[in-house]
């Protein structure tokens, strides 16, 4: 199977899990046994096992991954504008080496889409993992502008000051 196509139906069997019902199902069945929360920073992470920047781009699998006992999930990488990443193929395995080769080019909707995802999803649902955003700087944008442009980012993705920190 390409390797893209396996990513993508495995991330969207992951987004709709929670839409299915069976999410309290597959938490109980996967989480971690016996470990505890971790406080680290002033957050309380629910498991100790986190998710790297790079499966989910755009947010969208949030409680899905939270599902699966990820106690801290990092989105993105997030771009200040939409792009579509580099051409295909960009993902290849090397299945001897039990590796993936990722060459994607930070595809994803853009600071402001992923931003608005965020809000919904934080004023509907408190029981989240702790959210990291990746930024990157958006591939249209001149090195010169770097600046402003990861600015752009930060700004619509930080958490407003009365979120909770732990979000």
């Amino acid at each position: 199977m390409d390797p893209e196509l396996a990513h993508r139906l495995a991330f969207d069997v992951i987004r709709w899990l929670p839409a299915t019902g069976l999410a309290a199902l597959v938490a109980r069945l996967t989480r971690p046994r016996g470990t505890p929360a971790v406080e680290a920073m002033g957050l309380r992470f629910p498991s100790p096992f986190g998710l790297a920047a790079g499966f989910d781009k755009d947010a969208e699998a949030v409680r899905g991954l939270a599902a699966l006992g990820f106690g801290h999930v990092e989105v993105g990488t997030v771009t200040a504008r939409p792009q579509e990443g580099n051409p295909r193929p960009r993902l290849f395995r090397l299945l001897p080496d039990r590796a993936v080769i990722n060459r994607m080019g930070f595809n994803n909707g853009g600071a402001e889409a992923v931003a608005a995802r965020l809000r919904r999803l934080r004023a509907t649902h408190r029981d989240l993992p702790v959210l990291g955003i990746n930024i990157g700087k958006s591939r249209v944008v001149a090195v010169e502008d770097a600046i402003d442009d990861y600015r752009t980012s930060a700004r619509l993705l930080a958490p407003s000051r009365t979120t909770s920190p732990s979000t």
